[in-house]
């Protein structure tokens, strides 16, 4: 069982990887996966604007991350997400 605190700094993590991964043009979508109705996952697309190796440390990053983005792309943590949203659709 995790902490509020450890809840806290997974939301504020996940919320910062989400405005890196807008701020670098990449398109950050939530799927859910048909063969599991209440499973999601995240998928980004434009990585190949990216360097190889810049792309692989975006994509452990997002893996490591999966479960708080989902709740950002979701919106289901609170209601500045709406705000992180708008900012990250931003140019």
């Amino acid at each position: 069982m995790s902490t509020y605190s450890d809840r806290a700094r997974e939301r504020r993590h996940a919320r910062s990887l989400y405005l890196e991964l807008r701020a670098l043009g990449l398109d950050v979508r939530v799927e859910q996966i048909p063969e599991e109705p209440l499973c999601y996952r995240v998928t980004v697309g434009g990585l190949r604007s990216l360097s190889p190796a810049h792309a692989d440390r975006v994509v452990r990053c997002v893996r490591d991350n999966e479960a708080g983005l989902v709740q950002v792309l979701l919106c289901r943590w609170d209601p500045d997400l709406h705000a992180v949203r708008r900012e990250g659709s931003c140019r």
